[in-house]
């Protein structure tokens, strides 16, 4: 039983062995296709649409590709962003006063309802029903600079049509005085009429942030964290007050929540701080949270005003002396970066200025224990503190194309993020490291990716292109158009009279010469023909039966007995030597 043991044990550890030098599975060739393309979005399916053109003899213009051929779509010459799930924006001229709405799945165009339309019907609904509160009673409408399509990156991405809002403040005395009389708790925020913020979707279904804070601020005085369930509140125990919160940035979204930075004001904490070491202390008058906020309206309202169903937030810092949650702070808070939310998770993606382009996983967490610290950045003790932070917990870098580093790295719709240097297109899932996908021409320095099987990688200011559809086609193309050699002959080859050729190993034809095959002799004459019956090589005579193999022995042919030696030769003018006279014809003399 213990050998038996031991010999599959053996034969685990071999095959394990063997897996592991078995090599990965090698990336996909994407062949070239001609085309100038100066802009282009992938969809699904293996639709694309892009701005250039495909030959010479086209026009420079917007055209989409169904997945078979192009579609120059009348009236645009210049593409737009992502819209929604399955829209891009296009446009007449760079002027972009004619602005129309493409349909990625079937390449209709339209004007009815545009970007710009959907944006100010959706306004439009908002004020009509802030109208109705009286949380903004006496606040000015949210115009149209306040009012911004998320996401606020510099590039577009796919996703459900969601707004920011922000309230402006009052600019006049009379409006300044009705705010405050109706608002008094933003008095702390601003020397005007404060802000209130907040998101809604196209249909006007808003929800208002600037109540519910669910945040955590660290009292020095009693060493615990104080929970704060609205903007505005003051604690009792210790004095702790904080303001209205103002919006920095909108991160993005998932199915159910969006996801943004806040800056909130903390007054009577200033001389309370935590961190995990003395080397970064540093006192703030403000505090930064991220926030996650569900998209749904819940069952409570302030003034009238719908709030959100749930309101998570996580403190930012880069002061708390924890390398990771600093790391954090520094990608929330940076323009560069572009974001996108997978599982829960924020992912972080930039350019860092040395031909890479970074990515950094943040994610939420309940629990990071951090020291209690004096304002003299001295630890107090070695207790610690459990804080809600955002914290640094993986990280992935790629090197990229650095003629066009804007457009060499793209995020696709399921959160993985892209990249393409000398040739090869990578692929990072969740900052995991970059794998080796597809591989192209090495010109290529701009991508736009849809899924793994929806990709669009073309040269800027190039002639050439590819897609995974178009590309994979194109290289089975090249590989079935190289002329592969004919295989050489080797044996018998009939002919179309029911002659025979032959063909050595080599696969050259045997002519006027002997081949032995299979142990058997056969006569190969000028012509390569093989020989049967009679057949006269230097001299000799030799018999070839109708299989073509050379006999030996006694025959007969024709009614007479002849007699062939072991070599094959007739005998002649002798006796054979089981005692028989031939004569000069080499028959049997009777």
């Amino acid at each position: 039983m213990f050998k038996r043991a031991n010999k599959i044990t053996a034969l685990l550890v071999a095959a394990a062995s063997i897996m592991s030098v078995v090599p990965a599975m090698a990336a996909t060739k994407l062949a070239t296709k001609d085309g100038t393309i100066e802009k282009a979005i992938s969809y699904d399916g293996g639709k694309y649409i892009y701005e250039g053109y495909r030959t010479d003899d086209d026009d420079k213009a917007v055209y989409y590709n169904g997945g078979d051929k192009d579609k120059k779509l009348d009236d645009v010459d210049t593409l737009g962003a992502k819209f929604d799930d399955k829209y891009a924006g296009a446009f007449d001229g760079d002027s972009r006063e004619d602005e129309y709405i493409v349909d990625l799945s079937n390449g209709k165009i339209s004007d009815d309802d545009t970007i710009t339309d959907l944006k100010q019907t959706a306004l439009t609904k908002l004020n009509t029903k802030l109208a109705k509160t009286d949380r903004y009673d006496g606040l000015p409408q949210i115009s149209d600079d306040d009012f911004k399509q998320i996401p606020e990156d510099a590039r577009s991405q796919f996703g459900d049509i969601w707004y920011s809002y922000t309230s402006t403040t009052a600019t006049s005395v009379e409006a300044i005085a009705t705010a405050l009389h109706n608002h008094p708790e933003v008095t702390n925020v601003t020397t005007a009429a404060g802000a209130y913020y907040g998101y809604t979707n196209a249909s006007g279904s808003y929800i208002d942030c600037s109540k519910t804070a669910n945040i955590y601020v660290y009292s020095k005085e009693k060493k615990k964290m104080i929970k704060f369930d609205d903007f505005g509140d003051t604690d009792s125990d210790t004095g702790i007050t904080i303001g209205l919160p103002t919006l920095v940035k909108t991160l993005g979204q998932d199915k159910d929540y969006l996801y943004n930075v806040i800056k909130v004001p903390v007054v009577g904490a200033s001389k309370n701080k935590i961190a995990s070491s003395d080397s970064n202390y540093q006192a703030v008058d403000y505090l930064y949270y991220v926030q996650k906020i569900s998209k749904a309206q819940g069952s409570d309202k302030e003034k009238k005003a719908y709030l959100p169903k749930s309101v998570e937030s996580y403190e930012i810092s880069q002061y708390l002396g924890d390398d990771d949650v600093a790391t954090a702070f520094t990608e929330l808070n940076t323009n560069n970066d572009e974001y996108r939310i997978v599982d829960g998770a924020i992912y972080a993606a930039r350019y860092d200025g040395d031909e890479k382009v970074k990515v950094f996983k943040l994610a939420l967490k309940t629990s990071v224990k951090l020291y209690d610290y004096n304002q003299t950045a001295s630890k107090t003790s070695n207790d610690k503190i459990d804080a809600h932070v955002v914290q640094k917990t993986d990280d992935a870098d790629q090197k990229i194309e650095n003629t066009n580093d804007d457009r060499s790295w793209t995020f696709d719709v399921n959160g993985n993020l892209w990249a393409i240097k000398g040739g090869t297109i990578y692929k990072s899932v969740k900052a995991g490291d970059f794998t080796e996908v597809y591989t192209c021409d090495r010109s290529f320095d701009s991508i736009d990716v849809y899924n793994d099987d929806n990709l669009i990688a073309w040269e800027d200011g190039g002639d050439a292109y590819t897609t995974v559809a178009e590309g994979k086609k194109q290289a089975q193309d090249d590989a079935n158009a190289i002329v592969q050699p004919t295989p050489a002959k080797v044996g018998w080859d009939k002919l179309a009279d029911g002659s025979w050729n032959f063909y050595d190993a080599t696969g050259a034809k045997v002519v006027n010469n002997w081949a032995n095959v299979g142990g058997a002799w056969y006569f190969l004459k000028a012509d390569g023909v093989m020989a049967t019956g009679w057949q006269q090589v230097g001299g000799v005579w030799y018999y070839l039966n109708a299989s073509g193999a050379m006999a030996t022995g006694w025959i007969n042919d024709g009614g007479n007995w002849y007699y062939l030696n072991a070599s094959g030769a007739m005998l002649a003018n002798t006796t054979t030597p089981d005692g028989y006279y031939v004569g000069s014809n080499g028959a049997w003399v009777k």
